[in-house]
C-alpha cells in the first residue's frame, strides 16, 4: 500500500495523514480516502482500481 501511495504523490497528489485513514489530494481537487490497516484481500487491488477511475475522471474534467 505504501508503494501506491508514494507513486501516486510522486504525480503530484498530496498525502494526509489521519487516525484511522490516509487521504489523498489530488491537485485537480479530487480526494480519495485510504485506510491505514486495509484487512481485505483485494484492497490493494480495489485501491488501484479506484485511483486508475479517479485519474479518468480528472483527465475528462481538465
Amino acid at each position: 500500500m505504501n508503494k501506491i501511495i508514494s507513486e501516486t504523490v510522486k504525480t503530484g497528489a498530496r498525502f494526509v495523514h489521519g487516525k484511522k485513514h490516509g487521504k489523498l489530494l489530488f491537485p485537480n481537487g479530487g480526494l480519495m480516502v485510504i485506510s491505514k490497516t486495509p484487512s481485505g484481500v483485494r484492497a490493494i487491488r480495489n485501491v488501484k482500481a479506484e485511483l486508475a477511475r479517479l485519474r479518468r475522471t480528472q483527465e475528462l474534467l481538465a
